[in-house]
């Protein structure tokens, strides 16, 4: 009795075939995909590629789509360049930047959108960068800060060693001559700052000694009738500072 060759509807002998228990790596190496992982081969049936031009007509569709919407200007071509940057959101204009300022800052703020504007940098760029620039600022100020106040107390407790057993006299005697020259305290420290603590803490030392009543020759009286040159006195107790 002849065995029955009927296939149910639809069914060829290609589809008989695959179900089959054929050798699976033999099917990889004859279909046109080449060498592929079973998760690579898995992706491309999602993606609904059956061939290999399947896929690169998706591609190429892919690649028309974005060079028309995008593309790179030669190199020197302001005006193409320029056109680039306006599809990107670039303004035409400083008014588009809304950046803001701290205080100290507003002053320079045009200046700072101009140069934005014209190296192409978006408005959005433009506040980030600005906030990057305060905050190392003032990270860049307080460690200055701290430098400073160490360097000064280090300056101080060095001048007291100098002055010995003289030290608290000679402090009393240089905060005379700082409430003599100047009573603005942002005037005495940027002076310190200028001259340096110790060379600060020595000048105004001897200023207050010299108009201490203690002094024979302060306030312009002469010791015991001898001759007294003011301008050269001041001029060594200050060393021309």
């Amino acid at each position: 009795m002849m065995m029955n060759s009927k296939k149910p509807e639809g069914q060829t002998t290609s589809d008989n075939f695959l179900k089959s228990e054929f050798d699976k790596d033999f099917l990889r190496a004859q279909s046109g995909w080449g060498e592929m992982s079973a998760e690579d081969l898995d992706y491309i049936d999602k993606k609904g590629f059956k061939t290999p031009a399947d896929l690169l007509k998706s591609y190429r569709e892919l690649e028309r789509a974005f060079s028309s919407k995008i593309s790179l200007p030669k190199d020197g071509d302001k005006k193409a360049l320029d056109k680039l940057y306006s599809r990107l959101g670039m303004p035409q204009d400083c008014a588009c930047f809304d950046v803001v300022f701290a205080d100290e800052d507003k002053e320079d703020g045009e200046a700072f959108k101009q140069v934005c504007l014209e190296n192409h940098i978006l408005p959005q760029s433009a506040q980030a960068i600005y906030d990057w620039y305060v905050k190392h600022r003032d990270e860049l100020n307080e460690k200055n800060e701290t430098s400073w106040a160490e360097n000064s107390l280090r300056e101080m407790k060095e001048m007291k060693r100098i002055w010995g057993t003289r030290a608290q006299r000679n402090w009393e005697l240089m905060k005379r001559g700082v409430r003599m020259f100047c009573d603005d305290e942002n005037t005495v420290a940027e002076i310190e700052k200028a001259i340096g603590t110790k060379r600060m803490m020595e000048v105004f030392c001897r200023l207050g000694e010299a108009i201490s009543e203690d002094n024979p020759i302060s306030f312009g009286k002469r010791h015991k009738g001898d001759d007294w040159n003011a301008v050269e006195y001041f001029r060594e107790m200050f060393n021309d500072y």
